[in-house]
Formats: C-alpha cells, structure tokens, sequence
C-alpha cells in the first residue's frame, strides 16, 4: 500500500492488506472498523502504524500476538479479545482480556501482556497507537468467557471451567475470564499413577486424612445437588498433624512449583472483603484455610458466613448504581488451635447456631496416641510420617482432581439425571445409617451430617473411578469417624440453640452473681463478726451495681440453703444476647431452667416470668432460675 486511497472501497482494500501481512507461525488479527483501515500493519517482528500520508516511517508498537477469538459472557455481555503470543523464550502464552480495559491508554492491558513477556513501545505516541488498534480489532471466530472456576450452564450445556481445563461439552470455546489476573492454582506435578501410590496409599487407615483427601473431590459435588456451601475445621493442639493433613486435601486440586501442594493453601489471615477473591478463584473446588488463630477475631464469624452464603457484599459503582456481587460456592476445610467459638469469645461475640452449621469442628487428635494419625505405615514415629507425607505432596499434585472430574464428566454425559439421583440417594442412605443410632438427631445436626455423607460418598466415588487406592468403603467409614467425633464435640443432637441459651445464662449468673445481683432480704441479716445464721444469707461486701436482678437465700427441695437467682427481663435479653429470645426464654422453660410463674393468671395465659414482691421494690415481673443451673454440666439434675 504505496498510495492512498479514498472512499469505501479504498478503505475496504486498505483492510485487507494490512491484514495481509503475517509473522511467521501466527495468524494475524482480524479487520478493524473502516474508519481506522489500513492504520496498522501485523509483520514478522511485530505491529506497526502506519503514517497518515503511506509513506515510510512506520511506528513498531510491539510483539507480534494473534487474537484468537472475540469473547463474551452467556449473555452477550462483557466483550474481549483472547490473545496468545510467544515470549522470547518461545513459550505460548494466552489471556483474554476484557474491552472494558482498553479505555485510555490501556495501562492494565500493556502491563499483563508485557508481564508474559510482550515486548512493546513505552512512547506516548505508540501507547496512543496501540490502544486505538485494540479497539478496533475484531475476530470471526468466538469464545464463551466465564468469572469464575467450577460448574456453569451454558444453554442445554453443563460444563466445569478451570483455568486450563474444561470439561463437558459446549459449542464453542469456554474460557475462564477473571477480573484481575491470578496465578493458577491447579497446576499438577507428577503423575496420578504417581499420587495414588504415593499420597491416596498413606491415607488407608487414617480417618482425618482420608476425609481431608475427600473433602477434595465432594467441592465439585455440591453444585450437582444443589447444596449449601461449607466447611470443617481441624481443631486441635500444635504439631498434631493438622497442616499435613490440609496439604493432602491440597495435593488432590494443586499447587505450585517450589511449593508443592502447600502453595494452593490459602491463609486464614484476611478480611471479609478480602476472602470474597479467594473464594472466587476456588467456587466449587475445595478452599484450603490454614490456622484460623491467626484471622482478626472481628472478621472470623463474617468470613465464615461469607463462605457459605456464596455470595459477596454488594457494592456500588462509581455512579451510585449497584454492582453485581461476586458468587462462588465452595467446601473448606481449615485448621486451628482453636474453633470458631473460641474466636468470637476473643471479640465478646456469641456463636450463632447457624455459624456452628456452617463451620463443623471435627477434634484432630484422632485418639490413638498419634495425634492427628492412625497408621504410621512402617514409619518410626508420628513426626517420621508427617515429614513423608509433606515431601510426596511436595511432589506430587494436582492429577487427582482433573482425572475425578473427567470420570464424572463422562458418566454425567450417559444419563445426568440419573447420576444426580444417584448421589442423593447413596448420600441419604449412608447418612440415615449414621443416625440410626442418633433417632433424636435435630435438623442441625443431619444437615452437617449430610455434608460429612457427600465427603464420604465423593471419596467412594473416587475409588471407583481409580483415582486412589482406597479399598471399597473406606472413606465413607473415616466420614462417619469423623461426624460421631464432631457429634461428641457438639454434645448435643438437638438444636445449638439450646446448648447455647443454657450455656450462655449459667456464665451470665455466674460471671455477674455478686456483683450485679441484689440480695434479696426478707429479713435482718448477720451482721459480720456474729454467728453465722443458715438461714440468713452471708452478709454483703459491695454495693450492687447496674443491677441485672435479685438472689434470694432460701431453703431449696434437697432441705439445705442456698441461692435462688431471679433475672429482669432486661438482664435475660443481656444473658441470651444474641439468640431468639422468645424461643431460647420457652426452651429453657421446657428444661427446667427457667421455672414457670406459679401466679394462675400467668398460667393461664403462658407466661414464663412471674410477678414477684420485692422488698423496697413492690411488685416486679421476674424469670426464676432454678438452682441446679450453676450446679451441674447442662444445668439439669
């Protein structure tokens, strides 16, 4: 193109030259908008512009690159290029990016493509250029972009997206198109041959890395059947085990050279806002979380509860407008030295019912004098075998998952109805088989249980489909090791709630019992320095101060004398903060800790406080307290 030409056709002929030209090995580009034909020039050693009047001269802006394809979401939105490049070492490198991005001078776009080793012209001029021809580029060929890993419904098509990897069938090209660019996380090392016989072996007869390992391939099941997100927390003393363990359950999705399926573990120390990209880049995969001592204890609660609510904080755009919140759905599996009651102790914050639902604490120590293990296979000591098992997960990871998935790809292709009726039944039966033992088992308790179930069932899926060497049955017995070991540690299969009211009311009384309880005297009592009356109460110290309700030193039902303690409404919504009052105030009336107005006008209408006469104070609306509750474990006799 010597001489220039005007008009249409010779816009359309300036298109088709300069896309004529082609580096060796690659395709060039597609066409650009008429209105910027013939700017622009794919040759051997790069892209070039160039000069408004054809002559020579032309600006080299860098590289060359192909775009391989425009891409968009399933709905037609958010359009991109899918570029690919060699380095200088001659690697391939590939990333699509999003045309939200080339506004400007393209500052984001240069520095991730220069960061895999684009070269490109930092003048002013040449950025100008370069941002006006990614503009205008454009590609016959198409390609589906999603936000996030794991499974999407792309029309009749169900498929899960990793970053390198996708499985099931789809018309097009699926392609993983995250917001900011990430490192992969599901890189593999070795063979599955190799992890199988190396790192699944050492898991037989070890219940928490049996689970740890299966919490791994149960992530991608939770969006077949639809279920709530997550997770488990080891909880135990210092070196027991419990980071092995979490580097065998990484081992199973990934890793990272030099690190080895430690660098796919992420940290417990972030912020809600901050766990919301984590999650993100782990939706439907399993989301390893390392010592949760370690989170600020104002974060812990919200972040467990982000987790699991699988969706992120909306947040508004730059005009005032809503942007849409992140969603991902994922299983995770954390250690501590302590759970996530412990935490939110630290910041003088109660644990909800449903925080307890979604973060099963499971003791680590398994009981055998090993700590976290069982069978130390031939290894001297439990340190001997914690050491082999970081050095072959330093080595081996990241097959497993790819190979499960592809098995369940193939059987989901057969019959998937089928095969999500399947899993929910072998996942209700090994649960009802749990809880044979259980019949009081309360709604709590069977939905933890049915996860604890899924973990055990993907495990038996696993050793079907020869991804491990576990022999049949194995797996599901360590799940089921691990929910009795849990359901003790609750201590109770019915409702938290009522565990926390009862719990929650005796530290109330007995944190505050001389300090914010009034004695209640009906008579003189002892002064100090006299004898000693059983019948009057010892003599106060300390004013009362912002008091919370009375103690009255009476004769009880075993004849002997003590306290009876009665709270002001205002000081049981103290006590029960946190909980659902009406609910919590009747359930400690149906265990006998709260005792019923004995007034028949009360009574009759169901009230549990009662109108009482108070010296100096008349009549007062009470909750009496029975006297076994500082006395015993549960606060019954």
């Amino acid at each position: 193109m010597s001489s220039r030409k005007t008009g249409k056709p010779g816009v359309r002929a300036a298109i088709t030259a300069a896309m004529e030209a082609k580096p060796e090995g690659t395709a060039a580009p597609s066409a650009a908008p008429e209105f910027m034909a013939g700017a622009f020039e794919m040759r051997k050693d790069g892209l070039y512009r160039k000069p408004k009047d054809g002559n020579d001269g032309a600006m080299w802006l860098c590289s060359p690159f192909v775009i391989e394809a425009e891409t968009r979401d399933p709905e037609s939105a958010n359009w991109g290029l899918l570029f690919s490049w060699h380095d200088r070492d001659g690697n391939r490198h590939e990333e699509p990016l999003s045309r939200a991005l080339f506004n400007g001078e393209c500052a984001e776009v240069r520095a991730r493509l220069a960061a895999g080793g684009l070269t490109m012209n930092s003048t002013p001029a040449a950025r100008q250029a370069f941002a006006q021809f990614l503009n205008i580029c454009r590609s016959p060929h198409r390609a589906v972009c999603v936000g996030r890993t794991g499974w999407h419904q792309l029309g009749p098509h169900r498929v899960f997206v990793l970053p390198e990897q996708v499985f099931g069938a789809h018309a097009e090209r699926v392609i993983l198109q995250a917001e900011e660019r990430a490192s992969n996380l599901y890189r593999s090392s070795g063979t599955l041959d190799q992890w199988r016989s190396e790192v699944s072996r050492l898991c037989l007869g070890n219940s928490r890395l049996l689970f740890a390992a299966s919490c791994g391939f149960a992530a991608p099941l939770l969006g077949l059947l639809n279920e709530d997100g997550g997770g488990f927390n080891l909880r135990g003393g210092s070196r027991i085990g419990k980071s092995t363990a979490l580097r065998v359950a990484a081992s199973v999705c990934g890793g990272a050279p030099g690190l080895g399926a430690a660098g796919y573990i992420r940290q417990w120390r972030t912020t809600a806002n901050g766990i919301e990209a984590v999650a993100d880049a782990h939706s439907d995969t399993l989301l390893p979380l390392d010592e949760l001592g370690q989170v600020d204890a104002r974060e812990a609660s919200d972040i467990a509860y982000t987790l699991a609510n699988e969706q992120g904080k909306f947040r508004a755009t730059r005009s005032g407008s809503g942007r849409p919140a992140r969603r991902f759905r994922v299983l995770f599996l954390s250690t501590g030295e302590i759970g996530l009651a412990d935490k939110n102790a630290e910041a003088n914050r109660p644990t909800k019912a449903g925080q307890q639902v979604r973060v099963a604490d499971i003791p680590a120590d398994a009981g055998a004098g090993l700590g976290l293990f069982e069978d130390l296979h031939e290894e001297v000591n439990a340190d001997g075998f914690a050491r082999e098992l970081r050095r072959v997960t330093a080595l081996r990871y990241g097959t497993a998952l790819p190979a499960f998935l592809s098995a369940l790809d193939m059987v989901l292709r057969k019959n998937p109805d089928a095969c999500i009726d399947g899993l929910r039944e072998r996942v209700g039966t090994l649960l009802r088989e749990w809880l044979l033992g259980v019949p009081q088992a309360g709604g709590q308790v069977r939905s933890v249980g049915y996860r604890f179930a899924l973990v055990g069932i993907a495990g038996e899926l696993a050793a079907e489909w020869l991804v491990t060497e576990w022999p049949p049955g194995a797996a599901a017995a360590a799940a089921g090791v691990c929910f009795r070991a849990w359901l003790a540690e609750r201590g109770t299969p019915g409702a938290a709630e009522d565990a926390q009211a009862v719990r929650q009311l005796r530290a109330f009384v007995a944190r505050h019992g001389s300090a914010r309880f009034e004695v209640w005297a009906d008579s003189v009592q002892a002064l100090p320095g006299e004898p000693s009356d059983p019948a009057h109460p010892p003599a106060e110290r300390f004013r009362t101060q912002n008091r919370a309700g009375w103690r009255r030193w009476q004769m009880l039902e075993d004849s002997r004398h003590g306290w009876v303690y009665f709270l002001t409404p205002d000081g049981m919504n103290e006590a029960l903060a946190g909980l659902a009052f009406r609910e919590s105030v009747q359930t400690l009336a149906e265990l006998g800790i709260v005792l019923p107005s004995r007034a028949a006008a009360d009574a009759r209408v169901g009230r549990v406080a009662g109108r009482h006469r108070v010296p100096g104070q008349g009549q007062v609306r009470l909750y009496e307290l029975a006297p076994s509750l500082l006395g015993t474990e549960d606060g019954t006799d």
